[in-house]
């Protein structure tokens, strides 16, 4: 017992001194530095298409947060009239495409349904590029100017696997608001339609929403940079 013991204290000292540094780091504002090796973050071009790669779906087929980003991100730069129409990309698990379901969230944003396209092959980044050349209906090749709309930590990993794919005039685009004027367009411009109704004061910045927020985001940059590095193995990046 005792032998066990003086193996377990070291072991369990270095575990809480970690613990707590991590939980101090989880909820202060100190940034997280690796990350930033997962971000490549563009200006629009004018291009002759956005591609929304889908980012999944919840259990009642609906976009998952980091989705509605990158549906409402490719209308907005579509009002911008970046590129006359919108490639929706991506099969899922599900029994419906994450692509038509990011395409019937787009046309609730207002996005017209003429402009929007459907690649709802692919389940996983390294297939996009080459399902959309494949598709003759889209009408790109590797030199078409494109953006390409993903998440901030899924950017860069995007990037190099168009680049992989010979892609060479695209831009990723994770944030884009639309310069419009029009409330129909801009959702930040909406107000309420009630006379009586004011806006809280509350705030979500106690230490147990932080500590959500960015242990959450930790794991989920930990993740990308997983995946990079199996990309990097397996030859798709």
């Amino acid at each position: 017992m005792k032998r066990l013991l003086k193996i377990l204290k070291p072991y369990l000292i270095t575990t809480g001194i970690l613990c707590n540094l991590f939980l101090f780091w989880m909820i202060s504002d100190l940034p997280f530095f690796f990350d930033r090796l997962l971000v490549q973050s563009d200006n629009p071009i004018k291009g002759e298409a956005i591609i929304c790669i889908a980012g999944g779906l919840t259990g009642n087929n609906l976009p998952l947060n980091v989705g509605w980003q990158r549906i409402y991100t490719s209308v907005q730069l579509y009002f911008d009239d970046y590129a006359p129409k919108i490639i929706f990309t991506g099969g899922g698990t599900a029994k419906i495409t994450e692509a038509e379901v990011y395409a019937e969230v787009a046309q609730w944003l207002g996005c017209p349904k003429e402009v929007m396209y459907f690649d709802p092959e692919p389940s996983r980044t390294a297939e996009h590029p080459l399902n959309i050349l494949d598709n003759e209906r889209f009408n790109i090749n590797r030199t078409t100017p494109i953006n390409i709309v993903t998440s901030t930590l899924h950017s860069k990993r995007t990037a190099l696997c168009f680049k992989k794919n010979g892609f060479t005039n695209f831009h990723v685009i994770t944030h884009h608001i639309s310069s419009r004027n029009d409330p129909n367009i801009v959702r930040d411009l909406k107000v309420s339609k009630f006379d009586s109704y004011q806006p809280s004061n509350k705030k979500y910045n106690d230490v147990f929403f932080k500590l959500r927020y960015r242990t959450e985001y930790f794991f989920n940059a930990l993740r990308e940079i997983t995946a990079i590095l199996w990309y990097k193995i397996k030859g798709f990046i």
